[in-house]
């Protein structure tokens, strides 16, 4: 079986609806929030975001990023294939939601690695606790939930900050092209950069509306690192995954 189709194949097991209903899911979902609750979320600053996400409900959220959750299953394995180590990893999951993406991640991070979500919403974090993790063998995978803004200094669970080059992979789906500005991007490039191992990745998501594919590359080139590849979902998908790599030690 090739990597493509044990891709596609893996998907279909995770997810209980195909992309057509999941298009409608997410369109029907947006469209009440728009129109009956006025809730647009739909915003590259991202103080204005994220008072959209925080007016929502995890169900409500769950709705709008049908979308998002169908990619994941195929941009993440894309990006990180053949590029991880074997040995267990310590990855950090970015505005991660209601844990969609961070259950990607248990699936295919190596045996015995450990996940940290951060997300600014509260109630996100709560419905991401309440979801079970497990690797591509059934066994559970460890993974932790912080609330806190990406834009701050990145902490563990239990609110310490992480130590310098002590994470193998910052991941982040549907959020950092779309919903931050350039400078505060800057900001948190040099975050993921601190926290990153020499020779770490960087997989995450460039957007069509906000910062697209070709000036995130430059501003990871900006800080040394190097452009391992760029995925996306499908051939229609205006968001491009990208993977970098932090230089490693000379």
């Amino acid at each position: 079986m090739t990597m493509e189709s044990a891709i596609g194949r893996v998907a279909r097991e995770q997810l209980e609806d195909g992309i057509v209903s999941l298009f409608v899911k997410q369109a029907l979902a947006e469209a009440a929030l728009t129109w009956r609750r006025r809730v647009r979320f739909r915003r590259q600053e991202n103080a204005e975001a994220v008072r959209a996400y925080c007016a929502m409900t995890p169900a409500e959220f769950e709705g709008i990023n049908a979308r998002q959750r169908w990619a994941n299953w195929r941009t993440i394995p894309r990006s990180l294939h053949g590029r991880l180590p074997a040995a267990p990893c310590k990855a950090v999951d970015l505005c991660s939601g209601v844990g969609h993406s961070a259950q990607v991640l248990a699936y295919y991070l190596p045996r015995g690695s450990e996940i940290l979500g951060l997300e600014y919403n509260p109630e996100f974090v709560r419905a991401a606790e309440a979801r079970s993790y497990e690797g591509a063998g059934g066994e559970g995978v460890k993974v932790r939930f912080r609330t806190q803004s990406v834009l701050e200094t990145f902490r563990d669970a239990a609110g310490e900050p992480l130590a310098d080059a002590s994470v193998d992979l910052v991941n982040a789906c549907g959020a950092l092209g779309i919903h931050f500005v350039e400078a505060d991007l800057e900001r948190l490039l040099d975050e993921v950069a601190r926290v990153l191992k020499p020779g770490g990745l960087a997989a995450v998501d460039s957007g069509s509306e906000g910062v697209d594919h070709a000036r995130m590359i430059r501003m990871f080139e900006k800080r040394g690192f190097e452009t391992m590849g760029r995925a996306k979902s499908c051939f229609l998908d205006r968001f491009t995954h990208l993977c970098f790599r932090k230089p490693p030690l000379k």
